[in-house]
């Protein structure tokens, strides 16, 4: 017969346990502190960031009615037929002139020459997309800008910044873009030209 044995535990007291949860406690406290007094001046920094990327230079936007190839190409032609009163406004917004005089004639010109479209033009402040252009990142922000909106707007969009040849860079680029597609897709129908030799050749090792 086992003999009974009285059985104690002796529970060791955790004498690091408070001091690592006082410990937490303070650096918690700590980084509160911290953001109050931090997150203001970040906030600041990023408007300041902002800001120095949103320049006053007047923007022009044209918009397409869709993504369409007829849409699309009814917005290449209207920048093209523009482009005479966008370089008269980037002229005088650089001589600091006012531009009511041309915008009367770009509205007399559109009227006239869509009236089977419904283009809705737009001075002032105006909500412009993020965009990339000659290396300047802009923003989405609401800009001092000139917007003929075709349709729905729902296309892509052609604009430009006043500044120096911007506005005529872009459309050559735009029909820099399209030359290229274009030789791309005649280098492809072209025959590839192949050399029996180096065919042989390149089966004897593979």
């Amino acid at each position: 017969m086992l003999n009974d044995y009285e059985i104690t535990r002796v529970e060791k007291q955790n004498e690091i346990g408070p001091i690592i949860s006082l410990l937490r406690l303070v650096a918690f406290a700590v980084a509160i502190v911290c953001s109050i007094i931090l997150v203001p001046s970040v906030i600041n920094e990023v408007s300041e960031t902002r800001s120095n990327f949103v320049d006053d230079s007047l923007k022009i936007r044209v918009v397409a009615n869709s993504n369409t190839d007829a849409d699309q190409q009814l917005k290449t032609e209207m920048v093209e037929n523009l482009t005479p009163f966008f370089t008269k406004i980037q002229q005088n917004e650089r001589a600091n002139i006012e531009n009511d005089e041309v915008y009367a004639q770009l509205a007399t010109f559109v009227e006239k020459n869509y009236a089977n479209e419904e283009v809705k033009i737009n001075i002032g402040e105006n909500l412009i997309p993020p965009k990339i252009d000659s290396h300047m990142f802009y923003p989405q922000y609401h800009y001092n800008s000139l917007v003929l909106t075709i349709g729905e707007g729902r296309g892509d969009n052609w604009w430009c910044s006043i500044f120096p040849n911007v506005c005529e860079r872009s459309a050559d680029k735009e029909k820099d873009e399209q030359e290229a597609k274009k030789a791309d897709m005649e280098e492809e129908e072209k025959p590839k030209v192949t050399f029996i030799v180096w065919e042989w050749v390149k089966k004897l090792f593979a």
